[in-house]
């Protein structure tokens, strides 16, 4: 039984991902960061140490990305922060589908006040400018030494409300299905038909909006490192290009043009990953878009 759903998993929403020219490009950009960020550490050495004497090198076979202000080696830096900026975009998209199915699943099944509760709840985080809001929240911890699961809260909070008003709209569908009347029946608790009976028919849904997040939650945690509002692995992109325009100077110095340079490179080219992926996903499951293919 286990097999058969799996296979009928990977015929239907797999498969069709991987036939896709779109989500099979961004799948493949993904797959070489995601093995940057997990390989490249234990392969490639970080050395931090500043050596003057080798600052703005351009690339060579010693240095391929060359060096930055203080002559510490970008390529080693770029490979040591792909983890955490991979680790904080993946983080961000769970956190963001928790929360959005718990209130999605919520919202569509909970009728009367408690419902329009959750629901104007919904509505708030959805009108509220998110990336002003975020700034706004992440200035209040400006000076809190923030690990990558409160960072990752921190950008999910503005991330959950769509997901969750699409899942209330899925579940307001279900619920009127014999199954689930039959459940009420036999008494059984709020929390196992809300997670047992219909959460579960929701995880392909589900699935796919953490594949489709992965690009909004990688380019608000990278905006809030570069805008030096989250303080947390120097290493990571946003830091880095941070450092490098605001700090050391690079674009006043032809010699230091190499050091924003690939930094944004990686930026856009994992950013264009996930734009890729979510637009060849929504063209595989979106009729809408099918037709127009």
């Amino acid at each position: 039984m286990k097999n058969r759903r799996f296979s009928n998993f990977f015929y239907d929403y797999i498969q069709p991902i991987l036939t896709n020219k779109k989500s099979l490009i961004g799948l493949i950009i993904l797959s070489f960061f995601i093995l940057m960020a997990t390989i490249g550490p234990l392969v490639v050495p970080l050395n931090m140490n500043s050596n003057f004497a080798e600052r703005y090198q351009k690339p060579s076979l010693k240095h391929p990305f060359g060096t930055d202000y203080f002559g510490v080696d970008i390529f080693q830096q770029i490979v040591h922060g792909s983890r955490s900026v991979i680790s904080l975009t993946l983080l961000a998209s769970l956190f963001a589908v928790i929360i959005g199915t718990i209130f999605g699943v919520a919202r569509g099944y909970i009728e009367g006040i408690a419902g329009k509760i959750l629901d104007a709840v919904i509505t708030v985080f959805l009108v509220i400018p998110s990336f002003p809001a975020l700034l706004i929240l992440a200035a209040i911890f400006t000076n809190a030494k923030l690990n990558a699961v409160e960072i990752a809260l921190l950008v999910a909070i503005w991330l959950w409300a769509p997901l969750a008003k699409q899942i209330s709209a899925q579940v307001l569908a279900i619920k009127s299905k014999e199954f689930i009347e039959a459940s009420r029946m036999l008494n059984m608790g709020l929390g196992y038909i809300l997670f047992s009976d219909i959460a579960k028919l929701l995880i392909p849904y589900i699935f796919i909006n953490f594949v489709t997040q992965i690009k909004s939650a990688m380019e608000f945690s990278i905006g809030l490192m570069f805008l030096g509002l989250a303080k947390f692995d120097p290493t990571h992109w946003g830091i880095m290009l941070n450092y490098a325009l605001y700090q050391a100077g690079a674009l006043y110095t032809p010699k230091g043009f190499h050091y924003p340079f690939f930094i944004i490179l990686n930026i856009v080219l994992l950013i264009y990953g996930g734009i890729l992926l979510a637009q060849g996903i929504e063209e595989v499951f979106n009729p809408k878009l099918r037709g127009h293919e």
